[in-house]
């Protein structure tokens, strides 16, 4: 355990020491002098010179200590290295605390919510809704004294979880209740909706992909010639045509819809193009082009076997929705299969400032200040 100044700037406000200083020599007692009859007639003598004197000691010794206080205080004194090796519990919303407590032990430790804040489980009620548990376990880790045991207790089916195992840079004790949460509900991934727009030559592109929706067990796509203006928000638009976007369908790209175009569409000459989708043979089937008007999909080559033969290949319909609609990341896995990992390294932790302690040494010498200066001896010599 060090200390250090966050700010030894503050420092500079030792010079206000002059003040008190300059104040207890300007109102020192006052001598006056008072002639007697007797001795008015006697010669002067030389008077002895007067040396600097201070009085009210105790009230001038006070008064410098406030002021090098307020300058420390200015200079926000920390200490680092602070020993800290109580115990934490965090415990997952929805997980009953009393078995919770039975589970852990008689340990006196500080028992929190693995929620957002962090919150303490005897002041607040259990946060409501799904918890990002992957997420806060790594901010808990990196918030907690590197020397502070962290005990987790989770219910035996986690929910909140991201695509990896957590990795932290502690030791964990990962304790799983046999309990399930309903913090999150099962969602059904709807099924895509394509909605065509095709010229003469791009007409025979539409059977492959009515047999993609079939085998998806979706509606069939909407087909129509490339005259007739797209409807609705909800479908992913399919432009087989040569001729270049309709205006409206750049707009509705612009605010974030999705579009797959065929190859023969023009495509302003800066775009990016970024490859999405390779079939087996390493033949390149759909790319991703972005330019200033948002991003599409395109087709590599025409919607024809000859050009594609992906298109006759069985597994065409699962490659195809895997590139229109991505498969979410798995957020539900058994808990004892998630238990932590260490390795990480431990994350440097803050200094702990003295501030409030400064500032209540401050208080109370202020009053004894005010207490001294206002003492009845002191009215009594005024």
């Amino acid at each position: 355990m060090s200390l250090l100044w966050l700010f030894p700037a503050g420092f500079l406000a030792l010079a206000a020491l002059l003040l008190p200083l300059l104040i207890h020599l300007a109102r020192r007692s006052e001598q006056r002098i008072i002639d007697f009859a007797a001795l008015r007639w006697l010669s002067a003598k030389p008077r002895p010179r007067r040396r600097i004197r201070f009085d009210e000691w105790p009230l001038l010794v006070l008064r410098l200590l406030l002021l090098a206080l307020l300058a420390m205080l200015l200079a926000r004194p920390a200490l680092t290295g602070v020993l800290d090796t109580q115990p934490r519990v965090a415990v997952v919303p929805g997980v009953d605390l009393a078995v919770a407590q039975r589970a852990v032990g008689n340990v006196d430790a500080q028992w929190l919510w693995l929620a957002a804040g962090f919150p303490s489980i005897d002041k607040t009620q259990a946060p409501q809704g799904s918890q990002p548990v992957s997420s806060l376990l790594r901010e808990l880790d990196a918030s907690l004294p590197t020397d502070a045991p962290l005990t987790v207790v989770v219910p035996s089916v986690l929910d909140g979880l991201d695509a990896q195992r957590p990795q932290l840079s502690r030791t964990v004790r990962w304790q799983v209740l046999e309990q399930t949460t309903a913090t999150e509900r099962q969602t059904t991934i709807a099924l895509p909706q394509l909605q065509i727009r095709h010229d003469e030559a791009g007409k025979p592109g539409v059977r492959y992909l009515d047999a993609a929706a079939s085998a998806w067990r979706s509606a069939r796509p909407q087909a129509a010639d490339d005259t007739v203006a797209f409807n609705g928000d909800g479908t992913l638009r399919v432009w087989l045509s040569a001729k270049p976007l309709p205006a409206d369908t750049s707009t509705w790209l612009q605010r974030g819809g999705r579009l797959l175009v065929d190859a023969r569409t023009p495509v302003p000459a800066d775009a990016q193009r970024t490859p999405l989708w390779r079939d087996a043979n390493g033949v390149l089937v759909v790319e991703q082009v972005g330019t200033a008007q948002g991003h599409w999909l395109r087709w590599a080559a025409p919607l024809q076997p000859a050009n594609l033969p992906v298109l006759l290949d069985v597994e065409f319909p699962a490659g195809l929705r895997a590139v229109l609609q991505a498969a979410p990341t798995p957020r539900r896995a058994l808990a004892a299969t998630m238990q932590p990992q260490t390795g990480t390294t431990p994350y440097p932790q803050p200094a702990t400032e003295l501030s409030r302690w400064l500032l209540l040494a401050v208080a109370l010498l202020f009053l004894l200040e005010r207490w001294l200066a206002s003492a009845p001896r002191r009215r009594g010599q005024a």
